[in-house]
């Protein structure tokens, strides 16, 4: 589909998610906007909008809709099943998004699109997590690498996570995260649930991580936002500011700007009018993110390097690259080769699979 050919749909799209008032054009394409939506992970909520305002939706678009709240209800059930499980064994688990996240940004569970299970657990607790995954007939779909490992039942693939993101390239304080977490339940399973200003953050890591390329990911910030029952929000920049994340939750503020003005909460505005510098960067990183091409773009590195204010903090995140990861040891055990090595040949395997040309765009990204 070329950009003319969708236009319209796009309009009507984000019209839907903006909650203005619309009309549907007698030409729209209802094929093209049910793609749209599916791959943007709103099919549910533009339904729903749709729904409210009246439209004679077709029957394929409502049915494509059903199914996916059909699937949302599978992934619901298979996580109330895994809190009991994990209750069981005393691991504490802190659903990622998914069906949590649906019930507490969308009021309900089978509102919000779901691919896969994402479970926090402590660092401590990882291990015993891990087995319990594979004694319940979980099969290990990948490696582990230094924050999480996928992992695939009948279908249904779960992520078990003991970090939020590479550390190496996005600082997170877990200890924190778990330290501000509250009790929850889901379905009557118990589960532990993220304070509000951490889900905030979270969820501005997880769209710059991909780069916003789905407005759902957009709409879940801005829903997080307003979320807030402080309204503190001076408070929640002044915290990301030394935690070292004001980039992140700055550029998830523009982009629900961009996308979602009316849905920005007034006083997140005006606290971000108080950091005009690292709003107008924080701007120009959306106008670039919007514009250029997202292979590079999207690359998680070259946005920490663009965003981060301090020099020494941009010099240490270059270096850490060169640290070897889990992937790396495991290479090396295979073929046998010394550690002693890695200072030499870490380097190598970057370049031989990145190339020269991208590794140079993420150590050193045109400035923001």
């Amino acid at each position: 589909m070329s950009e003319p050919e969708t236009l319209a749909e796009a309009a009507l799209l984000i019209t839907c998610l903006r909650g203005q008032p619309f009309t549907i054009p007698s030409n729209i394409d209802w094929h093209t906007l049910q793609a749209l939506a599916a791959e943007n992970g709103v099919l549910l909520p533009v339904c729903r909008s749709l729904s409210e305002a009246g439209a004679a939706i077709p029957d394929f678009f409502a049915s494509a809709a059903r199914e996916c709240g059909v699937a949302a209800e599978i992934f619901s059930a298979e996580l109330e099943s895994l809190l009991k499980e994990f209750a069981a064994q005393g691991i504490d688990a802190l659903p990622l998004k998914g069906p949590v996240l649906a019930e507490s940004l969308y009021g309900d569970a089978a509102m919000r699109q779901c691919n896969d299970l994402d479970l926090l657990v402590r660092g401590g607790d990882y291990p015993r997590a891990e087995a319990l995954l594979l004694r319940l007939g979980f099969a290990a779909s990948s490696e582990i690498d230094d924050y999480h490992r996928r992992f695939v039942r009948n279908g249904v693939p779960v992520e078990l996570h003991f970090g939020i993101a590479p550390s190496r390239y996005f600082p997170f304080d877990l200890d924190g995260v778990w330290r501000r977490s509250a009790e929850g339940t889901f379905r009557g399973s118990p589960m532990r649930v993220m304070s509000d200003d951490d889900l905030v953050l979270f969820l501005c890591l997880h769209g710059l991580k991909h780069g916003f390329s789905r407005l759902i990911w957009i709409l879940d910030v801005a829903r997080a936002l307003n979320r807030i029952r402080t309204g503190d929000y001076k408070a929640l920049i002044q915290r990301a500011r030394r935690e070292g994340q004001e980039a992140w939750l700055l550029i998830g503020c523009e982009v629900v700007r961009e996308m979602l003005p009316r849905q920005l909460p007034p006083g997140m505005d005006a606290a971000i009018a108080e950091s005009p510098r690292m709003a107008e960067r924080a701007r120009r990183v959306v106008a670039q993110m919007f514009a250029e091409d997202p292979k590079v773009i999207n690359e998680i590195r070259a946005f920490y390097l663009q965003t981060e204010r301090s020099a020494r903090r941009r010099w240490r995140r270059r270096l850490s690259y060169l640290a070897p990861t889990p992937m790396d040891d495991q290479w090396m055990e295979r073929y046998r080769i010394s550690r002693n090595l890695v200072p030499v040949l870490r380097p190598l395997r970057v370049l031989q699979k990145y190339g020269i040309s991208r590794v140079w765009r993420t150590l050193f990204p045109p400035a923001a």
